[in-house]
């Protein structure tokens, strides 16, 4: 609250305040706190500290490449190490050209932060197609620097560099394929809020929620968004995909639309509910060039087309039947319509370990219609492998805090809302039948050794939860199951 109130004297007050709502109060206080009908009470709510000056909500402040900052100090530090890294000349540089910064110099320190609302979540801010967002505090199994670089202003679509492995990719398509939990495996996919098929929806798909790859995935996912917490409510699982030849999905929205108004859950996010505002793409299959299986963002041009010389999807159509490309798909249907637009209008091939970032919402948590997108047929006989993470402005459904709509109560069924626990797993070193330990969750989910010498094993998890131990040449031998305590230990 205090750091809201010492940089609100700095910006123009006419930055900042609310265009729709005239009684807003002005400025940078009055941007931080949208009013009680527009603030979602995320699960940090009430460790938010009221402007002393008024009594306002404060805003949370970002650099541009989402680094929550917090107080003066560490403003203050980011401020000290951007001088630091400025070009220091050498002998060999031109003088003109090259300013010697040393240390202890003030340098040009400029530090851009961004300042979001109570209740809001971070969101990049991209100014033209190709700019580069370094984000050197996202560390990877590869080691190598993770950058974002823009590929489309409306919608917000941003290729990810760097971000998984092609080892965490086969991890994940191997787990993917041995799962057997009816509600996990691999099977025909369904959409939105529905359990049931859709007939412009047919690729598969299934979920990997507590497997060990898919965790530090979804963690990792969470943190390139600006999280600097990790809590499950905020995302689904990691959905696996599977598309083989001819199969797709025709475009849509991730946002969510309770149609029937039929649930308690509030998805209005523009208010004070939730709803999917981020998707990252993961990418498990190289595809060539005509092999299909791209993802298409349906409003957006081509990179290097320029608005107006965009080609239409019909002499687009006219020019896939010409070449032959999609001889299998039926003249007329939507999944030649599909090709035509992944053609036709902004699309993203896929390779093993490529990441796509895009926002389903807007900052203000209106939903972004610019964002609809679709999978675009398999036209090769190799199947197409993906997973993408949804995640949430506020709590999802099933998880305790989930907003619900005004005047709505919850059946005795449903209010049973899932509290996330954390389970630490520790080996004593003490039985050697244990000696060789694995720790899996249910009997599917391979977390991590924990023999003798190995690190204990930390989980986020809930009540229920089946955790168990299998060692060489016996399988499980014992079973942990969790209980309603907020922190639980297991040792063997």
């Amino acid at each position: 609250g205090l750091f809201a109130q010492d940089l609100a004297a700095s910006p123009d007050d006419g930055d900042c305040s609310s265009a729709d709502d005239p009684d807003a109060t002005p400025g940078l206080l009055g941007h931080c706190d949208m009013g009680e009908d527009r603030t979602p009470i995320l699960l940090d709510h009430d460790k938010l500290q009221r402007v002393p000056a008024g009594g306002s909500l404060p805003c949370r402040f970002y650099t541009r490449e989402g680094v929550r900052i917090s107080s003066l100090k560490q403003l203050a530090d980011l401020q000290r190490s951007i001088g630091k890294k400025q070009k220091t000349c050498t002998a060999e540089d031109d003088p003109e050209s090259c300013m010697d910064v040393d240390d202890d110099s003030e340098g040009d320190s400029t530090v851009h932060l961004y300042a979001v609302p109570a209740g809001r979540v971070f969101m990049f801010a991209p100014s033209y197609v190709g700019e580069i967002f370094e984000l050197p505090h996202i560390e990877t199994v590869s080691g190598l620097p993770v950058h974002l670089e823009v590929m489309s202003l409306k919608p917000r679509v941003f290729d990810i560099f760097n971000f998984f492995s092609r080892d965490e990719s086969e991890e994940l398509v191997d787990k993917a394929m041995k799962e057997t939990s009816p509600t996990h495996k691999i099977k025909r996919s369904t959409t939105g809020t529905s359990t049931s098929t859709f007939a412009k929806r047919t690729s598969e798909s299934g979920f990997d929620t507590h497997g060990a790859t898919a965790q530090k995935i979804k963690r990792r996912c969470m943190r390139v968004l600006g999280w600097d917490e990790y809590h499950e409510g905020y995302t689904d699982g990691l959905q696996i995909l599977r598309y083989n030849t001819s199969k797709s999905y025709t475009t849509h929205m991730d946002y969510m639309d309770d149609k029937a108004k039929g649930d308690v859950y509030d998805y209005d996010s523009a208010h004070k509910g939730g709803n999917r505002y981020a998707t990252i793409l993961l990418y498990m299959t190289d595809m060539g060039e005509k092999d299909g299986g791209e993802t298409v963002f349906e409003k957006a041009l081509p990179l290097g087309v320029a608005e107006g010389e965009g080609q239409d999807i019909r002499s687009a159509i006219s020019d896939l039947r010409e070449s032959g490309e999609a001889s299998m798909l039926k003249k007329g249907s939507w999944e030649e319509e599909m090709v035509a637009k992944c053609r036709a209008r902004l699309s993203v091939r896929p390779h093993s370990s490529r990441a796509v970032l895009f926002y389903s919402q807007h900052p203000n948590g209106k939903e972004d219609k610019s964002s609809l997108h679709g999978g675009c047929p398999v036209l090769s006989d190799q199947p197409k492998w993906a997973a993408n993470l949804w995640t949430w402005n506020n709590v999802r459904d099933g998880f305790e805090g989930a907003p619900i709509k005004k005047g709505a109560k919850r059946d005795a069924s449903s209010n049973k809302k899932q509290t996330q626990i954390k389970a630490h797993f520790r080996n004593t070193g003490k039985d050697p039948a244990f000696k060789e330990a694995e720790l899996y969750y249910d009997e599917s989910g391979y977390w991590g050794k924990l023999g003798w010498g190995w690190p204990a094993l930390n989980a986020n998890t809930f009540e229920g939860h089946k955790w168990n131990i299998k060692v060489p040449d016996k399988g499980f031998v014992k079973q942990f199951v969790i209980g309603k305590d907020d922190t639980q230990v297991f040792e063997i």
